[in-house]
């Protein structure tokens, strides 16, 4: 792996853990990072008034830029993983929501709700 690669891969590991603890702060319970499923890996997994919300996180300079970087390929995987997550975790009665995590966008990071439905 580059150096340039370890330091975007540090860059987005650090997004993720700041994007928790701010989720955590307005009251989500986190239920994992970096979750692994058989479709890929989703950054984070929340729970919120009997919601299960999927989170993609993203460090970018601008807003605009993180949410052009979550195409519709990656969308597709997103909601086939979060499918996967409600089975595993019995959750399949609950909604699902797909939201987006901007790291880097200002001096908090910028938090779309509902980014795209599935």
């Amino acid at each position: 792996m580059s150096r340039a690669r370890r330091a975007a891969e540090r860059r987005g590991r650090w997004a993720e853990l700041y994007a928790a603890a701010w989720l955590m702060a307005k009251g989500y319970r986190l239920l994992g990072r970096r979750l692994r499923t058989p479709f890929g890996e989703v950054d984070l997994a929340a729970f919120k008034r009997g919601a299960l919300i999927i989170v993609e996180v993203k460090q970018r300079r601008d807003l605009l830029a993180g949410l052009e970087a979550v195409g519709p390929t990656q969308q597709g995987r997103l909601t086939r993983a979060a499918q996967a997550l409600s089975a595993r975790w019995r959750l399949l009665a609950a909604p699902v929501r797909f939201d987006v995590i901007v790291v880097g966008a200002g001096l908090t990071p910028r938090h779309v709700r509902g980014a795209w439905t599935a």
